[in-house]
């Protein structure tokens, strides 16, 4: 088979499955990850023959991803704010929408040094080394993740990027009793915060990733309440506390975070317009 016959092949498996949210862009990428062929590739050497191995890889792969696989576990690693990280079954996959608050913190931190910052439900640890990448480096981060497997893949990636950030497997609720009080220069986290009830609503591919990371309990709040009043006296006065919060989620939040006397709260948007990212200051 050759590669421009193999590309056709692959388009017409997914016009004839029942997997309307599976995008031809993604046999490209496919392609790229397990062949090395680039889009280019299929206009310029669509007559390359390929063995069965090279094939069966492709193959294999499509057909994970009509069984609504996230096409990032089957790669086994995504992009996020020009980190390679490793992500699968197990951990929440790096969003574009998260890098809102990222892009926050580094705002207000950039010109600052000898600051500690901790991200609580830190999954991937995405934000912990985005903030890594772009801050000073005298600071010192805190990534802390309850999950087994999502703390895994945490330390993976920590080793990947040759990282001080101190990885902590703990849990958010119980576990911030071992850090002194006015410790922290920012708090981030991005927290589950999906309702119960809208779980089962979510699409196919969402519900492979963890559940402990997206359940945000009845009203969708649980952890904004307990990380605000269990975590307020670990912040510095004047330190910031910065959270992704989901579509319209920012008046329960903000009103939450004044009842634990944070104030000047803010919001920034993501590119849809929804606001994404929710930060607050902690009172003198």
């Amino acid at each position: 088979m050759t590669l421009g016959e193999l590309y056709n092949h692959c388009k017409l498996i997914l016009k004839d499955s029942s997997a309307n949210n599976v995008e031809d862009s993604e046999i490209k990428i496919i392609l790229d990850i397990f062949l090395g062929v680039k889009t280019k590739d299929l206009i310029l050497n669509k007559e390359k023959k390929l063995n069965q191995e090279e094939v069966q890889k492709v193959l294999n792969a499509i057909s994970l991803r009509l069984k609504h696989i996230p096409l990032q576990y089957i790669i086994g690693n995504w992009e996020f704010m020009g980190l390679k990280l490793e992500v699968g079954q197990g951990v929440l996959i790096p969003r574009e929408d998260t890098s809102v608050i990222v892009n926050e913190i580094i705002s207000n931190f950039k010109n600052k040094s000898d600051i500690k910052i901790i991200d609580l439900c830190s999954g991937s640890g995405c934000i912990a080394l985005a903030l890594e990448k772009n801050l000073n480096k005298n600071s010192i981060i805190y990534a802390l993740e309850k999950s087994d497997t999502a703390y895994e893949f945490l330390c993976r990636n920590l080793d990947k990027h040759n990282s001080n950030i101190i990885p902590m497997k703990k849990n958010v609720l119980t576990d911030f009793k071992e850090f002194e009080d006015s410790f922290f220069d920012c708090i981030v986290s991005n927290p589950p915060y999906i309702k119960n009830e809208e779980l089962p609503l979510l699409q196919k591919e969402v519900l492979f990733e963890p559940k402990m990371a997206l359940d945000g309990g009845r009203d969708g709040i649980y952890f904004y309440k307990n990380i605000c009043k269990l975590w307020n006296s670990k912040l510095k006065p004047g330190g910031m506390i910065a959270f992704e919060i989901g579509k319209g989620q920012f008046y329960n939040v903000k009103k939450i975070m004044l009842n634990q006397g944070f104030e000047s709260i803010t919001f920034k948007e993501d590119i849809n317009g929804i606001k994404r990212a929710i930060m607050g200051i902690k009172s003198f």
